[in-house]
C-alpha cells in the first residue's frame, strides 16, 4: 500500500497531532501537547538524521565518483531520500525545529502537529500562534499557525509559511508571506543556510502582521455579497468555465468539483449569520471541497487521510485554495 506520510518498518507513522487539532484524526500519535522541539521530534518519530554520501558510476569498467552531485541518505534506514547538487547543505530535523524553541518556551507559540512524507523526504511542523481571528463579529473563528517545512531531497527550500484553520469546519487556509519572498521565509540549502536559520525568528513578527492583514481581508470578503451570477463567474475563474453546448452534442454538465462547491456554498457551514452568500463563504466552499471532498485516487481510510493531507498542505489542493483566495480578493477589489 502506497502512503504519503512516512511509515517506519515497525509500523509507526511519523506524525503527531495535539489534542486540539481537528483534522486527520486517524493519522499518527495523539498527544496533549509538545513543549519543545525535542519532544515534538520524539512524538512525531522524527528523531533521525541524514548523511551526505558520494555517488559512483561504472565507467570503462572502473567505479568513478560523480563530483557534481551527491546523495542524501537517511541514517536509520539507509534510504536514499534524494540526489542533490554538490553545493547542497542538509538541514537536520532538529535544526529545522530548534529555532522555534524560543517562541514555544516563552509560550508565544505551541507545537500542534509534526510529521514527514515520502519516507522522510519532506519534514514539517505546525506551530500554533496565540489568539484567534474573528470574521465580521460572528462565531466564524480562524486560528493562526506557522507551517515550517524542510526537505531532504532538494524539492523545497527551508520554508516557514503562514497557515490557519477555520474552526467551524476545520478547513486549512494557507497564506504565503509575499513580502518575505515567493513562499514566506524561504532559505536555500547552501553554505550560508545555518547562519540564516539563526535569524529566522523574524517569521514571528511577519506572521503576526500577516495574520492581522489576513483578518482585514477576511472581513472585506465577508462584506461582499455574491449573487448566483457572480458566484458562477468566480468558479469560472477558479475552475475554468463550463464548456459551451454544441449542436451535435448534449448539454454539457458542470464538473463534479463544481457541483460539490456549489452545494457547499449553500451548506449551513457557509450560511453562518454575517457571512452567508459572501465572497468569504465562496472561498470556504472551495476550501471545504479541497480538505474534505476532493477525490483521492486509489485510497481509503487512513491512506486517504494521508494523501489528502499531503495535497492540502503541499500539493495541488494547496494551489487550488491559493487560486481561490487570490480570485476572491480580486473580485472584492482587495488586491
Amino acid at each position: 500500500m502506497s502512503h504519503e506520510i512516512t511509515v517506519r518498518p515497525d509500523g509507526k507513522e511519523e506524525f503527531f497531532a495535539a489534542g486540539s487539532t481537528p483534522v486527520w484524526h486517524r493519522i499518527g500519535q495523539r498527544v496533549d501537547r509538545a513543549l519543545s522541539s525535542h519532544a515534538a521530534l520524539k512524538m512525531a518519530a522524527l528523531d533521525w538524521k541524514v548523511d551526505e554520501r558520494p555517488i559512483y558510476a561504472e565507467i570503462a569498467g572502473e567505479m568513478s565518483e560523480i563530483t557534481t552531485h551527491k546523495s542524501i541518505v537517511r541514517r536509520d534506514t539507509q534510504s536514499v531520500l534524494g540526489v542533490v547538487g554538490r553545493r547542497y547543505k542538509p538541514v537536520q530535523n532538529e535544526e529545522a525545529f530548534e529555532w522555534l524553541d524560543g517562541l514555544v518556551g516563552s509560550r508565544l507559540a505551541a507545537y500542534e502537529a509534526a510529521g514527514s512524507i515520502r519516507q522522510g523526504a519532506v519534514v514539517w511542523a505546525l506551530v500554533r500562534l496565540p489568539g484567534q481571528l474573528r470574521i465580521a463579529n460572528t462565531n466564524d473563528v480562524v486560528r493562526p499557525f506557522i507551517l515550517v517545512a524542510n526537505s531532504h531531497d532538494g524539492s523545497i527550500a527551508f520554508r516557514a509559511l503562514n497557515t490557519s484553520i477555520r474552526v467551524v469546519c476545520s478547513n486549512t487556509l494557507t497564506i504565503a508571506l509575499r513580502s518575505a519572498g515567493p513562499d514566506a521565509i524561504s532559505i536555500k540549502h547552501t553554505e550560508s543556510i545555518h547562519d540564516r536559520l539563526a535569524d529566522a525568528q523574524e517569521v514571528l513578527g511577519l506572521s503576526i502582521a500577516k495574520h492581522r492583514e489576513f483578518e482585514v481581508q477576511m472581513n472585506r470578503l465577508a462584506q461582499v455579497r455574491m449573487t448566483k451570477r457572480t458566484f458562477g463567474a468566480y468558479l469560472d475563474r477558479v475552475l475554468g468555465p463550463i464548456p459551451q453546448p454544441t449542436e451535435q452534442g448534449p448539454e454539457p454538465e458542470a464538473s463534479a468539483a463544481r457541483q460539490q462547491i456549489v452545494a457547499n456554498f449553500d451548506h449551513e457551514l457557509q450560511r453562518l449569520k454575517g457571512i452567508e452568500h459572501s465572497a468569504w463563504a465562496a472561498f470556504n466552499a472551495v476550501s471545504q471541497y479541497v480538505d474534505w471532498e476532493r477525490p483521492t485516487r486509489g485510497a481509503a481510510g487512513s491512506e486517504r487521510d494521508e494523501r489528502r493531507f499531503a495535497t492540502t498542505m503541499f500539493g495541488q489542493g494547496a494551489e487550488l485554495k491559493r487560486k481561490a483566495w487570490s480570485t476572491a480578493l480580486e473580485m472584492a477589489g482587495g488586491r
